[in-house]
């Protein structure tokens, strides 16, 4: 396998509401963790060109792992830079939205979330979210994690609007052009996004799904052992394909 410090950087995408620490994977190495709430200010196009320019400055074609909205970013990067990464592992993502209509809702609910955001006492604002269907139970270490959140409430309604589904393009057409191996993982209970996954099977030519039991959208909370070892596996892979 080599020495570890021989191995790919690997750089991690947090989610919406979410923090660095969401990528605390057991067994996992050192991954450069990146908090997005530093870069709302960037829209798709521009976060890309930073990610694979100053973000990963110095990093030998990097791996990225993204989760949620970190792997719509992420997605976003490949899209637009696929020479610039060695894999990706991407859990619980977006590739984009194909009608019009769709993604003028979706702009128009994230709005509506960007207010909340900004407005909401903060409490109540977590119970909105995290009531969603989508989500399940929350774990009392996330929750902890979104309360210290308040402080960066602006920059999280920001996101909202920059960084929402309806403003992001399709991207399958464009994510075929990435080469390098990606593992695609989602929750076993989380039927809408595992369907998204296994569509993605045929955009890229290097592709593996992986669906983790039991596990809902929340895959780096239900499933972290998985995708802990998915990223390892992963980095081993590239390493050899490097030696």
């Amino acid at each position: 396998m080599g020495k570890m410090s021989e191995s790919p950087a690997i750089l991690a995408l947090h989610g919406n509401l979410g923090t660095p620490a969401d990528w605390d994977l057991p067994g996992c190495p050192d991954l450069h963790r990146l908090d997005l709430w530093d870069h709302v200010h960037l829209d798709f196009h521009d976060f890309a060109a930073t990610l694979a320019g100053p973000l990963a400055a110095g990093l030998e074609k990097p791996i990225l792992a993204g989760y949620s909205l970190g792997g719509r970013l992420a997605l976003q990067a490949l899209a637009a830079f696929p020479e610039r990464w060695s894999g990706a592992v991407i859990v619980s993502a977006h590739p984009g939205l194909c009608c019009v209509e769709d993604r003028l809702a979706r702009r128009t609910s994230d709005a509506i979330w960007a207010e909340r955001a900004r407005t909401m006492e903060w409490d109540a604002f977590l119970d909105q979210w995290n009531a969603q269907p989508l989500f399940g139970d929350v774990p009392p270490a996330l929750r902890a994690r979104q309360v210290a959140l308040e402080s960066r409430r602006e920059a999280i309604a920001t996101a909202f609007e920059t960084w929402s589904l309806g403003r992001q393009e399709d991207l399958r057409s464009r994510l075929g052009r990435f080469s390098g191996p990606v593992v695609w993982i989602t929750g076993e209970n989380d039927a809408r996004f595992t369907h998204l996954g296994a569509e993605m099977a045929s955009v890229f030519p290097d592709f593996r799904q992986v669906v983790v039991p039991g596990a809902g959208h929340r895959v780096l909370e239900d499933g972290a052992e998985v995708v802990g070892r998915e990223v390892l596996e992963l980095m081993v892979g590239v390493l050899a394909r490097r030696t």
